[in-house]
């Protein structure tokens, strides 16, 4: 009688425990995943992959310092000297800027995530980052906008993705030279000062500093949906001077849950398989003949095969560029739908992107049509997902945005 109480009191005992760690582990359920609870405690991965599958669709916003340039790749493209490129990040002020409005907005629109992009191709920090002072805490709009947004996210149940930045510097002085990956660098006449490359040892002082920024993303904003990186060239044509593998295990040992978002891949690690305005593998944009295009050819082709079977997205401009131009307005309610039904048929999600004003401001034809997609939504319903052909259409590659001009890098 004595050991059958024992025994009894034993399964009591760790039953209790079990119960015990469950709430531990309840607790620690990221606000967007509280729904996915259960699946949570099994694998957060799959957790936020069931999120991502309900998601459908999505707001990306696309602003920096470069606004009054109406163009991200203006340092670039206009071979802007870092001195007068800082000058015009100390100018920018971000008056306009107001996460509850982007929230608001979001949640209207119909959209159940944002993606923000935190760092561009610049190496403009939009946080406070104790790794560089070139972001807007150190700059005179002394904010963090990444904290604010952040704030407001949790606050209002958001999931919010953080766009980084991780295949293009151009102000970072050990990432790669033009040699490497011709968009790596503006082509300056003369090899500016704070170019400090010069073998390959010297890369990893870029990939310590990723490590650090990416280490504090992770450990100073709370739970986030996800990581979203670009380009893909330059990291594919140089696959053994990044080992992206590690930034993505990194990510993992501090948010589970975080899904992996880097175009149609590098390593075929990645979570989600994304497309930029189409789904298809990037290699048709690197025609040439050089060793870095045939081998980014080579690689994106092997990534593509790796993760065309999972979940995608579409990431598509509303504006017709990523940024917001005076000159081009926002695409009307059916356009807007239109790339929503496309990417569902694919069975993707759609990303869709506007881009602020200089000021941070939402542009009001996007907030006019934005709600009007919304109340599309309301009244219709998201259009269904095509689960019986779409591997057939992603065989094929889909094309949903057909408004780039000028094809930037991918």
């Amino acid at each position: 009688m004595r050991k059958g109480f024992w025994i009894f009191f034993c399964w009591i005992l760790i039953g209790i425990q079990c119960l015990v760690a469950q709430d531990k582990i309840s607790n620690k359920v990221p606000y967007f995943l509280k729904k996915y609870k259960s699946l949570y405690v099994t694998s957060p991965q799959k957790a936020s992959l069931a999120w991502f599958e309900d998601a459908r669709l999505g707001m990306f916003i696309h602003w920096g310092v470069w606004g009054k340039y109406h163009e991200a790749w203006a340092m670039y493209s206009n071979r802007i000297p870092l001195e007068e490129y800082q000058k015009t990040a100390k100018e920018t002020n971000a008056s306009g800027f107001d996460a509850l409005e982007i929230v608001k907005l979001a949640e209207e629109s119909g959209m159940r995530y944002i993606t923000f992009v935190a760092k561009h191709h610049d190496g403009f920090c939009l946080w406070d980052s104790k790794f560089t002072d070139f972001d807007s805490k150190d700059y005179p709009m002394n904010r963090d906008l990444l904290a604010e947004l952040v704030g407001v996210c949790r606050k209002r149940g958001m999931p919010l993705y953080i766009y980084y930045s991780l295949g293009i510097d151009w102000t970072h002085p050990y990432f790669i030279p033009r040699e490497f990956y011709k968009s790596a660098r503006p082509d300056y006449a003369t090899t500016p000062h704070y170019f400090k490359y010069q073998k390959p040892e010297d890369f990893k002082k870029y990939r310590e500093f990723c490590k650090n920024q990416l280490t504090e993303l992770c450990t100073k904003y709370g739970s986030v949906a996800g990581f979203w990186f670009d380009p893909l060239g330059g990291v594919l044509a140089n696959s053994n001077l990044f080992d992206v593998q590690e930034f993505y295990d990194l990510i993992h040992r501090y948010q589970p849950q975080a899904l992996i978002h880097f175009k149609t891949g590098i390593t075929g690690s990645e979570d989600i398989l994304v497309g930029e305005r189409e789904l298809k593998s990037i290699s048709m944009h690197y025609p040439g003949n050089t060793p870095q295009d045939k081998q980014i050819r080579e690689l994106s082709d092997q990534a593509w095969q790796k993760n065309m079977v999972k979940k995608a997205e579409i990431a598509v401009t509303s504006q017709r560029n990523w940024e917001w131009n005076p000159e081009i307005s926002c695409m009307d309610v059916n356009g807007l739908w239109k790339m929503l039904v496309g990417a569902s048929e694919n069975n993707a999600n759609l990303l869709l992107n506007f881009g602020p004003k200089p000021d941070g401001s939402i542009p009001d034809d996007v907030a006019t049509n934005f709600r009007k997609l919304g109340e599309k939504i309301r009244k219709e319903g998201y259009p269904a997902l095509n689960k019986n052909t779409w591997m057939e259409l992603r065989k094929k590659g889909a094309d949903l945005d057909k408004t780039e001009q000028v094809k930037t890098a991918r």
